[in-house]
């Protein structure tokens, strides 16, 4: 009887141990399984794994770190480069000037900031493919009217400016693209026309009735639909201060053109409030001119030296 409880028990024991001996694999060691069968170049090499997982497992190949080879980058194909060479470069507008705003210092003169547009603002060549019995120089807007003409007969002179006359807008104006034209008629009587390069001016210089009138371009002084100056409105302004200086004539008007009454008298504070402080001047010497409409002058600011 006792002989035969002892073989019960071990039987018992024998039984536990097979069945701890078939227990599913634990995760840690399917992972360490894992690890094992990596492959050399770090991707993960396939197993299998048995048993009740309830968790996320993230498998993925692991990025090496970043090495850099010299002689690879000297040897790099000369034809993966031609597309950054030879692709235009866009530059954002007013990125040449950002550079020019690090000067801190105090300055009477900017000789570094482009002039104002000042006549001849358009000039052209009389150049032909064939002898001429007449010509016509012409001058267009973005509208496609003639705004300025001279006309001649035989051939054309060797170079053809425009001074600026606008007979839509009593002169040449900012923010609108012009674009000079030759035409000419053979002596078979057939026309040609010669088209020159289209100009749009930010900023003008123009003598009206005896008095110097600069003419700014909303768009390049200010952000859009805001008061802040552009970096370009800057330095427009410091040559503004330049100018001034040059004529000595104070006081000075500014004139807003602009369909947003509110907007503009904003803006007209801000430069009126610019030239002020860079000029050392009271704000009884600037004059500020009602809003008027943009149809003629387009969106833009009109500096009248000398006041109205």
């Amino acid at each position: 009887m006792k002989n035969s409880r002892l073989l019960l028990i071990a039987l018992l024991f024998l039984g536990t141990v097979a069945s701890l001996t078939a227990a599913p694999v634990p995760t840690s060691a399917a992972a360490a399984a894992a690890g094992s069968n990596m492959k050399p170049d770090g991707e993960v090499g396939s197993y299998t794994s048995t048993g009740t997982y309830r968790g996320r497992l993230s498998v993925g190949k692991i990025d090496p770190p970043a090495a850099f080879n010299l002689e690879d980058i000297q040897n790099f194909p000369e034809e993966r480069l031609h597309p950054v060479l030879n692709n235009p470069v866009n530059f954002e507008e007013g990125r040449d000037f950002s550079s020019m705003m690090d000067f801190k210092e105090e300055h009477m003169a900017s000789p570094w900031i482009p002039e104002f547009s000042q006549t001849p603002f358009l000039t052209m060549l009389g150049k032909t493919d064939s002898p001429a019995r007449d010509w016509t120089y012409s001058v267009i807007d973005q509208g496609g009217a003639t705004v300025w003409k001279l006309e001649g007969k035989g051939t054309p002179p060797a170079s053809m400016s425009w001074d600026g006359t606008d007979k839509e807008r009593d002169h040449v104006a900012v923010a609108t693209v012009y674009i000079p034209q030759l035409t000419i008629t053979n002596k078979e009587g057939y026309r040609r026309t010669y088209s020159g390069q289209p100009a749009q001016f930010s900023a003008i210089r123009v003598s009206e009735k005896g008095r110097t009138v600069l003419e700014l371009s909303s768009k390049r002084l200010f952000q859009e639909k805001k008061t802040e100056l552009t970096k370009e409105g800057l330095l427009i302004l410091d040559k503004v201060c330049d100018i001034i200086r040059e004529e000595a004539k104070l006081s000075f008007t500014i004139r807003p053109y602009d369909s947003e009454a509110d907007l503009a008298r904003a803006r007209q504070q801000e430069i009126a409030k610019y030239l002020r402080e860079n000029l050392f001047i009271s704000d009884s010497q600037i004059i500020r001119a009602d809003v008027e409409s943009p149809a003629k002058r387009g969106n833009a600011f009109g500096i009248f030296l000398g006041g109205n």
